[in-house]
């Protein structure tokens, strides 16, 4: 199976980007970054730009900003993995902010 990003495809899925993995460490993230990459949507893992997703996720939200909008990056179809690890789990620290910062996403909890 591969995701398509084709606007012609005849099934038009409900599900819209971006994507973002509530997931922990070590469950699959790889694999959902490579599935989305290899459906031609922009994915990222872990690192958005030059910095951690986790750390510019959490600067924005203590700043009172959108979660995503200090990780200098556009255009993002794919967050598959938002945490550095266990010891950074922001994810679950600050869920309620993430969910309500980008209400429009489509949140994948990897198992």
């Amino acid at each position: 199976l591969r995701p398509r990003r084709n606007s012609n495809a005849a099934v038009k899925s409900p599900l819209k980007p971006p994507f973002i993995n509530l997931g922990m460490p070590k469950m699959g993230s790889s694999s959902l970054h490579s599935y989305f990459k290899c459906g031609g949507y922009k994915s990222v893992h872990w690192r958005c730009g030059e910095r951690y997703c986790s750390e510019c996720i959490r600067e924005a939200i203590q700043a009172g900003l959108p979660p995503f909008s200090m990780c200098n990056i556009t255009d993002i179809d794919s967050y598959a993995q938002i945490d550095r690890g266990p010891e950074n789990l922001v994810q679950v620290n600050y869920l309620n902010e993430i969910v309500g910062g980008v209400p429009n996403a489509t949140f994948i909890l990897t198992f």
